[in-house]
């Protein structure tokens, strides 16, 4: 006798694309083991390469392990993530003319001052074997570099995010109409910052129906994106401490490693509102849940008043601000490229596949726990 499966196990109750499956079945089995892997492998690294063995160089080697390690996750997820809505053929020589045109314009901007951006840009065009004087051809070489890292590196991120959520957000968002208490209900309900006084019955979706690239989420996802990496760099470029520590070129490569890693937090959000999820209760309008989880992960005022804070503490104490200027400056041109990047490949590749994965499996559980569908609707 075979045993039942779990009770929230739909998977077989699913169809989507046998690649989409694949691949998520892929980075399931061996995410637990890469962590481990490049874990160990920044460890070393630090022990190693790293003269001084500070917190702060542990972070730094780990990250660059980390965002290595991803690239390379990155290549299978290019090859076998869902459909493209604008084609490879299209959006890659698009991607790399840009990537000259930045480079032209930064060359023009920057020149070759050390200390600068294009200063920092030439470690790429050294790693694709240029010598290290900082010329128009060798920006543009780094910067052509560095989109191709950061494009790998981005479908590994990606990947990774949306297998995991697709095959676990919709439990997340039924375990609120749960009877009883429970550590997920718990947690899940402080996720959404849902208030004590609702008393969760049921959850309902609402999900978009865009078949095509979708302006709309690519620019949701390009704000959220663009402001927490400004909300990092604010409290990195303006502070006096790291000011007086850390050179240029280590806090480019400190901004660019978090920056790789910033759809984490915002991806979550964005899928939320796509699905138009709201916990319904006796209340007379329902709880919105992606503006309850916006609201406790997003707090702009928070970047406003660190901003300014900062910025009047580096002017008291007399920091250089041509200095500070020009490196928010150049933090602010990579942190609006990599969010275009990043953006772009999830509204184009995942954002599809992930919606309608989670759409589904949300369905299907909840037509098995109440015997309707999720509009209300008895499904027999």
């Amino acid at each position: 006798m075979h045993a039942m499966p779990p009770e929230d196990d739909v998977e077989g109750e699913i169809e989507e694309p046998r690649t989409e499956r694949k691949l998520d079945s892929f980075i399931i089995r061996v995410f637990p083991a890469f962590v481990i892997l490049f874990g160990l492998i920044g460890v070393a690294a630090f022990i190693i390469a790293w003269d001084s063995h500070s917190l702060g160089q542990f972070i730094y080697a780990l990250g660059l392990s980390y965002a290595v390690g991803f690239a390379f996750l990155g290549i299978p997820a290019a090859a076998f993530s869902g459909p493209r809505t604008v084609p490879v053929y299209i959006s890659v020589p698009a991607s790399f003319a840009a990537a000259a045109v930045l480079g032209t314009v930064l060359w023009a901007v920057f020149g070759d001052g050390e200390e600068s951006v294009n200063d920092f840009i030439m470690i790429f065009a050294e790693a694709a074997g240029m010598d290290g004087d900082i010329t128009w051809n060798g920006v543009v070489v780094g910067i052509c570099v560095l989109l191709a890292a950061v494009i790998l590196a981005t479908y590994g991120v990606l990947a990774v995010v949306c297998a995991y959520f697709r095959r676990n957000y919709h439990r997340i968002l039924l375990s609120m109409m749960k009877p009883g208490e429970s550590k997920l209900k718990r947690r899940s309900l402080s996720l959404f910052a849902v208030p004590d006084i609702i008393d969760v019955t049921d959850v309902r979706l609402d999900p978009e129906t865009y078949s095509g690239f979708s302006r709309d989420v690519f620019l949701r996802i390009f704000k959220y994106t663009v402001g927490t990496g400004l909300i990092i760099a604010s409290y990195l470029f303006l502070n006096p401490v790291f000011l007086d520590t850390i050179n240029f070129t280590d806090m480019m490569a400190t901004m660019v490693l978090i920056s790789l890693f910033i759809t984490v937090l915002v991806v979550p959000v964005s899928i939320l509102r796509s699905l138009g999820a709201e916990a319904l209760s006796a209340a007379p309008r329902p709880f919105v849940l992606w503006k309850g989880m916006k609201s406790k992960m997003f707090r702009w005022w928070l970047f406003v008043f660190l901003m300014l804070t900062l910025l009047w503490i580096c002017l008291y104490t007399g920091a250089d601000t041509a200095r500070i200027f020009f490196s928010y400056l150049g933090y602010i041109v990579f942190v609006l490229c990599m969010s275009a990047v990043s953006s772009f490949i999830y509204a184009n590749t995942f954002y599809r596949g992930l919606r309608d994965g989670i759409a589904d499996r949300f369905a299907a559980l909840h037509r098995r726990r109440t015997g309707r569908g999720p509009d209300g609707c008895r499904t027999g």
